[in-house]
């Protein structure tokens, strides 16, 4: 049983580091993100029945009812909105534990290769003859390789950055996600007429998150 949880936990871990579903998900966020866009957010009801009304529904089926049913009048507030960036999130993650630290650490691993037939698996070869080693390893560097001696091997890469890059872009991804989140669930929306110079209060509050405290 232990097997197969472990087996089941490994194939979910997998499955959510997977491009494919990442990419969906993100369709999926920009599309509700679209329609939080074009659908007023945090309107009165009145409103929506009046620009979205049941005798005249768009699309033969989208009303103030539907709106109302699925939360698109309050878009990123919904739980399902934050399922979704919560998920986004995790795969991103797995795909950072899963795929992009362990290419940055082969990277980095010198792979001296001893054997012709290790050479011949690469997807490019060649055979230089009749040139220097030392030459050879003036033409590297000046390239900007890296270069490790060992014995009569050599081994150089060069753009480790670009193996960095996409964990960077993902933590970024990440704290965007964050951010949001945070700021939707905990921030608030208020319209209050201030004369010049005059002190007010926050009291006219449009709309607000589940853990909203509005200063006094």
């Amino acid at each position: 049983l232990l097997m197969k949880l472990k087996r089941l936990k490994l194939f979910s871990i997998r499955y959510l580091a997977d491009l494919r579903f990442a990419v969906i998900l993100l369709l999926l966020i920009a599309l509700f993100s679209i329609l939080g866009t074009i659908i007023e957010q945090d309107l009165p009801i009145d409103t929506y029945k009046l620009n979205y009304p049941s005798s005249e529904p768009l699309f033969g089926f989208f009303d103030y009812k539907l709106i109302l049913l699925l939360g698109l009048n309050k878009v990123y507030k919904t739980f399902w909105f934050l399922s979704l960036l919560f998920i986004f999130g995790i795969s991103l993650l797995s795909c950072t534990y899963l795929q992009q630290l362990p290419s940055l650490k082969i990277a980095r691993r010198c792979q001296f290769f001893r054997q012709q037939q290790q050479f011949k698996k690469l997807k490019l070869n060649n055979n230089i003859e009749n040139q220097l080693i030392s030459n050879f390893l003036f033409t590297l560097s000046k390239q900007n390789y890296s270069i490790f001696l060992q014995y009569k091997f050599i081994y150089a890469y060069k753009g480790l950055i670009g193996k960095i890059a996409p964990i960077i872009v993902h933590i970024s991804m990440i704290l965007i996600l964050l951010g949001s989140v945070y700021g939707s669930i905990s921030g608030f929306n208020a319209q209050e007429i201030v004369p010049k110079t005059e002190i007010f209060h926050i009291q006219n509050l449009l709309s607000k998150g589940f853990l909203t405290t509005v200063p006094n």
